[in-house]
């Protein structure tokens, strides 16, 4: 090798090209987005449709006791994906607007009805990504003497007494409360619990430690198909509606990623996600025509009748002070 070639200029022109091909790669690995999120708690084609720029970061659910969402905020996040519970956790003002009008003009009356629910403060801050209804998972129904199997009255039958496991919201359950005229008296409730655990509702029941479990139909799909014991009721009441939102802190510089969104709902996704018992925001009626495959004998629950889905609600917001009076109120019935 002739080392007189290689002179001054060949050098810096080489140690240029190396330092930018340096930055390059740093560039690259920072403007890798964060979105973070419990995985059990949303679709998980939402993160595996991620394009190469985003990276997820999983919650584990235990660590929300210790670390809650708000922790998120003081970390590197673009996007937070979380359940509508967790929402209070979230200060408002550490939140951006979500730019999507595409979406928003096409939401359904329920989804327009929840975002309403948020107040002025969220509304605008909070994207609804799925929602999936509040169910009735039995296991060994047909050995049950269950009475008004297709209401909400049948959580009083005498073969549950002390063998349902509720979530445990005093809120969501005066909500039940008040759709079948028990307005004052929640002892008659109380009465049928065996526990009151959200988070392990689904094992109770598998496990036959518990008849029934009053849990989102999202949670309980996998071992609803795979298990002949469990079967699913979603009442002609209709039903609370479990919905999966998104959150962008303000600290975020990006814009929010429509395209994402509209493949996690598109051709490729749809039937995929509505079989794990999640529905779109939009309107479910283009949705009914189109060929999806769900569980035949689930195929009302999957993709629920107008007349049922009309009758669903969704939970306000509440001020802590609220949550304390609703909290007394059913703990002093």
């Amino acid at each position: 090798m002739d080392t007189h070639t290689f002179g001054r200029r060949e050098f810096i022109k080489y140690g240029l090209l190396s330092s930018l091909l340096f930055l390059s790669g740093c560039s690259t690995s920072q403007k890798k987005l964060a979105l973070r999120g419990v995985s059990n708690s949303f679709p998980s084609e939402f993160v595996n449709s991620l394009s190469t720029g985003w990276e997820f970061f999983p919650i584990k659910d235990f660590e929300l006791k210790k670390f809650p969402y708000r922790s998120t905020l003081r970390q590197k996040t673009d996007l937070i994906v979380l359940n509508d519970g967790w929402i209070s956790d979230l200060p408002n003002n550490s939140l951006q607007e979500i730019k999507a009008d595409n979406i928003r003009n096409n939401f359904s009356k329920q989804t327009s009805s929840f975002v309403n629910g948020l107040g002025e403060d969220y509304k605008k801050k909070l994207l609804p990504l799925a929602v999936s209804p509040w169910v009735i998972l039995f296991r060994n129904e047909d050995s049950l003497a269950l009475k008004n199997k297709n209401s909400w009255e049948v959580i009083f039958s005498s073969s549950l007494t002390n063998q349902i496991v509720f979530p445990n919201s005093p809120y969501l359950l005066i909500s039940i409360a008040e759709k079948i005229d028990l307005l004052n008296d929640f002892s008659r409730i109380k009465s049928q619990a065996k526990s009151f655990d959200d988070r392990n509702a689904l094992n109770w029941v598998v496990s036959g430690r518990a008849n029934a479990a009053v849990l989102p139909l999202s949670r309980c799909v996998n071992s609803l198909i795979k298990d002949p014991r469990l079967s699913v009721l979603l009442p002609k009441e209709g039903s609370p509606l479990d919905w999966t939102v998104l959150a962008s802190p303000s600290l975020s510089p990006e814009y929010f990623p429509t395209d994402w969104f509209d493949s996690l709902w598109g051709a490729n996704y749809l039937s995929r996600v509505i079989s794990k018992g999640f529905l779109p925001p939009t309107n479910l009626s283009d949705i009914r025509r189109k060929n999806i495959n769900v569980p035949q004998n689930y195929q009302s629950i999957f993709l629920p009748e107008e007349s049922v889905w009309n009758k669903c609600w969704s939970l306000q917001r509440l001020s802590l002070e609220r949550k304390k009076d609703l909290a007394l109120h059913w703990n002093n019935s």
